[in-house]
């Protein structure tokens, strides 16, 4: 009888034994199990940085793909990457940025931000192209689709496509083939010519490239920053320095030039056929009249449908000399290549010229410009008249600059389409300028005017 006590008491110690094991095994598979407390506590956004107000230390993030705009807290906790995973402060977080964010639920403290890998950002680019006709932009070679949920900005105000000029510097962002940012990190401004008149109907260089017919009530739409300009009519010529400042406009007096012999030569142009459009460093002439220019090398494009395009380098450096282009015939190329190369080559030698801009024109219609009435109308920094004003029609992007005394100058991108129609634009009226803000002048005593003998081109 007493050992069979005993086997009980044995079997039920081992009993218990393998009780509490389980036990504690069942307990630490459970505790595995259990989530985070704080996983629990957080909650993740993806969308675009409209405004860093580094003061109170907290982002406005407005959602990818919604008009929400939510507002977190980010601090010395806070951990914030680059697609590359390099930590960055919330100072550095600037306006257009894409992130995804995570922020404690009770609180909104971000704990952790960073640009999602497939964000790609292209920064400082200048050549590029909105079409509204199909919502696309163009830049590097490659298009891609903007929405009304891209995100625009100028400092620290959202803008609209019209806001974008082409002389503007973007910083562009977005994932796939979708634009989600844009944000205008150089802007562009303007500078009005005063006491011009013995140089209408001339030419104006500014900087190396841009050349401009010279018109009565000039006003010039530029990129910001510093500028040679010179004027220049028949072997006379003035030259002055000038900053352009982002919306601003700056006076340039040439009231004190004196008259001088200057580098310049009168380039007469005989094309084939009539009709073929010539440009010089991007800008559509009139070669009916011989044209001066400043000794130097400038690219020219010779077009008409149905011909072959002629670019190429003109080299000015004698007083006077005549250039003769013949366009070739698409078929006529096609047909007997060898032989159409030897009548294409005209005096100047061919290059490839990927910034000029053609212009068609389409005679039998119209642009107007009805409103705001009463303001100066330019189409591309040639004036047209007050509004309201009628012109010919122009097919393509065109801008179109609205400036009146005493109100903030504004320029707008429009695109033109070839529709066989009448074309009709009104626009909002302009802003009154602050007392601060009245055109800065470039007085006659700030630089010498005289004629200038160095080659501007």
């Amino acid at each position: 009888m007493m050992k069979i006590y005993k086997s009980v008491l044995l079997g039920c110690a081992m009993l218990l034994i393998v009780a509490a094991f389980t036990s504690c095994g069942l307990q630490k598979k459970n505790r595995k199990s259990q989530p985070a407390a704080s996983a629990k506590a957080e909650q993740t956004y993806r969308g675009i940085v409209v405004e860093n107000d580094t003061a109170q230390r907290q982002l406005l993030l407005r959602e990818l793909d919604s008009d929400v705009i939510d507002t977190f807290l980010y601090g010395a906790a806070s951990v914030i990457t680059d697609k590359y995973e390099e930590e960055i402060a919330g100072e550095d977080v600037t306006q257009g940025m894409i992130l995804d964010v995570a922020v404690q639920r009770d609180n909104t403290k971000i704990v952790t931000a960073k640009v999602p890998e497939e964000v790609w950002e292209y920064q400082e680019v200048s050549k590029f192209s909105f079409s509204s006709d199909d919502n696309m932009l163009e830049m590097a070679g490659t298009r891609y689709k903007y929405t009304d949920g891209t995100f625009l900005s100028s400092g620290d105000s959202e803008i609209s496509i019209m806001d974008v000029n082409e002389h503007d510097v973007l910083t562009i962002r977005g994932i796939g083939i979708y634009v989600y940012s844009v944000v205008k990190t150089s802007g562009h401004g303007y500078i009005r010519l005063k006491n011009y008149s013995d140089f209408v109907g001339g030419m104006a260089v500014l900087g190396d490239q841009d050349i401009i017919p010279i018109t009565e009530n000039m006003l010039i739409t530029a990129a910001e920053g510093s500028y040679r300009l010179s004027l220049s009519k028949r072997g006379i010529t003035a030259t002055k320095n000038v900053t352009v400042r982002s919306d601003k406009e700056t006076e340039v007096d040439f009231s004190n030039y004196k008259a001088a012999v200057s580098n310049v030569g009168e380039v007469t142009f005989e094309i084939a056929p009539d009709g073929a459009e010539l440009t010089i460093n991007r800008t559509v002439v009139n070669y009916s009249k011989p044209i001066v220019l400043n000794y130097g090398k400038y690219s020219i494009k010779v077009s008409l449908t149905g011909y072959e395009e002629y670019t190429g380098v003109l080299d000015v450096e004698e007083p006077s000399k005549t250039v003769r282009i013949d366009l070739i015939e698409q078929v006529a190329k096609a047909k007997d290549k060898d032989e159409s190369s030897k009548t294409s080559k005209p005096a100047a030698s061919a290059q490839d010229d990927d910034n000029t801009i053609t212009r068609q024109i389409d005679s039998g219609h119209t642009i107007t410009v009805a409103e705001p009435a009463g303001v100066e109308v330019y189409l591309d920094n040639v004036y047209k008249g007050l509004a309201p004003c009628t012109f010919t029609k122009v097919i393509g992007t065109q801008t179109i600059t609205l400036s009146d005394t005493g109100y903030v100058t504004k320029t707008y991108s429009v695109d033109i389409l070839d529709d066989g129609k009448d074309v009709s634009l009104s626009f909002a009226d302009l802003v009154e300028a602050a007392a601060t803000e009245a055109p800065e002048t470039t007085m006659p005593a700030a630089t010498t005017a005289t004629a200038s003998e160095e080659p501007v081109g």
